[in-house]
């Protein structure tokens, strides 16, 4: 997941057509909902009691409700969010809901329904379409009315051009590029999208916390994503320091003999370390490293080869971090669609709609693709063919001016690396990953299959698996089997001893 694309999914929520939510934590609403009491309202005389309890905009041309924001001439429609008090039965109804929409006090709109069509209560009626021709603050206005009672509600929205939506985007690649502080960048990006979603410094700052922060850390999605990535990262923490990264160098050490099969081995790995793409290029690139300086190969070319591998591969693999998270975003949209229509033709699961885009991801396809064709060409070109002839006839392997540097200035190191007596061995990587895939598939099958349905292909059966649960689950179980199976391991003088009871009770007697 790179930093551009969170930042554009995060501005895109903010503003615009693209906005996602309300300043305030509105629902959808059906017309049709349901009351907890129905009543046949043909057959009584009543007067009703309706308040306004809020409004909703929705972008016509893109049909995205709860916007926040208004964009210049795009038209928009105003929906009230209807709360109904006790009837009172004291004569004839005209059962005629009205509602009057205004926009900076003129009427633009109406909108009104017939209660006796309806064993229901609507619990919001449309009130009719509207657009602004300039930008700042624009007024809309509700006034909702039958038989006697009536109610209104009005709110402030801001509007402007629709490429103004792109300033805070700019605004946080321009820091990211120039102070190289992320938190920083894209702080500024929200808080500057809520400034112009709010009109003022002082609500956007307000928002910005009570909004954008509060209830993003208060969401259950944002928080499987959360943990999601801390058990993955929690495995990988045990691969790396148990030996098991190492081991898989030492493994392929006896392979690596020309500059070609250090490249493949690489690409190799690059597509073995599929769960997460900033894990792929640390490892990667950190167990490849020695080899490739042993074969000749620049770190110019070893760092395309990683970077170039770890993205495709992570966004294509069922089990990876980079795909929960993409997941949750997928299955945040479906419930909205299942919310707005009676009968959608999109599946219930993020994860099936996941797997049937993976053969339209042509950018994944064509760069592994074009890695592998170009490794076993041995061809470069452009800055590439410079670096490898550098290295060739002066054996630089330095990375050139564009080596990565830690915040100090010194070369990136790792501090999870094992210790230095620990036997490294190629299975304390191989059984976790493999356990992994196995808890996180079984998983799905186990909360997509369908007891009362015999006939479930297996494709209908992981689309309709719980794939947030089978992922959560399954990296944390993943993790908790990379601990156990580390723990079974004692070392001594260079050997590893399974489990070594007695030894385990000797040390912690010593310590």
């Amino acid at each position: 997941m790179t930093l551009t694309t969170a930042a554009i999914g995060l501005m895109a929520t903010l503003l615009g057509q693209a906005s996602a939510r309300d300043l305030f934590p509105l629902h959808h609403h059906r017309h049709d909902a349901p009351r907890a009491e129905f009543r046949d309202l043909q057959d009584t005389e009543s007067l009703y009691n309706v308040e306004v309890a809020g409004i909703s905009l929705m972008d016509v041309d893109t049909r995205i409700p709860d916007i926040v924001a208004i964009h210049n001439n795009a038209p928009f429609q105003v929906s009230a969010i209807l709360v109904w008090g006790e009837e009172v039965f004291v004569g004839d109804s005209s059962n005629i809901l009205t509602c009057v929409m205004t926009v900076n006090g003129v009427v633009v709109d109406t909108g009104s329904i017939d209660l006796v069509e309806s064993r229901a209560l609507p619990q919001a009626i449309d009130c009719g379409t509207a657009a602004v021709s300039s930008s700042g603050t624009q007024t809309i206005g509700v006034n909702v009315k039958v038989d006697a009672s009536k109610s209104s509600y009005d709110r402030d929205y801001q509007s402007f051009k629709a490429g103004t939506s792109f300033i805070p985007l700019l605004v946080v690649l321009i820091l990211a590029a120039t102070t190289q502080m992320v938190e920083l960048s894209l702080g500024s990006g929200i808080f500057l999208g809520c400034c112009m979603i709010t009109g003022t410094v002082t609500a956007g700052f307000r928002t910005m916390l009570d909004t954008y922060i509060l209830e993003a850390l208060a969401s259950v999605d944002h928080a499987f994503v959360m943990l999601f990535i801390l058990f993955m990262s929690g495995l990988v923490g045990i691969i790396e320091k148990s030996g098991g990264l190492l081991g898989i160098t030492e493994a392929l050490r006896g392979f690596v003999k020309t500059p070609r099969s250090a490249q493949l081995a690489a690409f190799a790995a690059g597509c073995l370390i599929f769960f997460d793409d900033y894990s792929n290029c640390l490892i990667a690139g950190n167990s490849m490293r020695p080899l490739s300086d042993l074969a000749g190969v620049s770190r110019e070319k070893l760092a395309f080869i990683v970077d170039a591998t770890a993205a495709p591969i992570a966004s294509m693999t069922p089990v990876s971090a980079w795909v929960g998270f993409e997941i949750g975003l997928i299955q945040q949209e479906l419930n909205r669609i299942h919310t707005l229509f009676d009968e959608p033709t999109v599946p219930d699961s993020g994860f099936g709609v996941f797997l049937q885009t993976i053969p339209y991801r042509y950018y994944c396809i064509f760069m592994l693709f074009f890695m592998f064709s170009s490794i076993l060409a041995g061809r470069d070109s452009g800055p590439m063919l410079i670096a490898e002839r550098l290295n060739r006839i002066y054996g630089r392997t330095d990375g050139g001016d564009g080596k990565a540097l830690a915040v100090d200035g010194e070369a990136l190191v790792s501090h999870n690396e094992p210790a230095p007596d620990t036997p490294c061995r190629w299975w304390n990587m191989a059984f976790p990953i493999t356990m992994l895939i196995v808890y996180i598939f079984y998983l799905l099958v186990y909360t997509g299959k369908d007891p009362s349905n015999p006939d479930q292909t297996f494709l209908e059966i992981i689309e309709a698996s719980d794939s947030f649960s089978a992922l959560l689950w399954g990296t944390m179980a993943g993790a908790l089997t990379a601990t156990a199976f580390y723990f079974i391991q004692d070392k001594y003088q260079g050997r590893i001893i399974w489990f070594n009871v007695k030894g385990y009770f000797n040390k912690a007697r010593r310590t």
